[in-house]
């Protein structure tokens, strides 16, 4: 017989709130965790975007024309000579 099936009803509940309460703070633990990541991918995201914008004024590719559907080697060329 099981361990599990040799237990009183009593038992059984207390178990279960038990193994309840374990399941509860892992998860607790995991949110923290993840919520410290989304927060620190957002900050690397922030970080990123004051980046872009910092370096779009001075970026020479931004000032090419450049067909979006069909990149043209002498451009291409031409933007890295900047």
């Amino acid at each position: 017989m099981s361990d599990a099936s040799c237990k009183s009803p009593e038992k059984k509940s207390q178990s279960n709130v038990s193994e309840g309460c374990e399941t509860c703070e892992l998860l607790e633990q995991r949110n923290r965790k993840l919520r410290r990541e989304v927060e620190s991918l957002s900050e690397e995201q922030r970080h990123l975007s004051e980046t872009l914008r910092a370096h779009e004024p001075l970026c020479p590719m931004m000032h090419c024309s450049l067909s979006s559907s069909n990149l043209q080697t002498d451009n291409m060329t031409a933007c890295k000579t900047f």
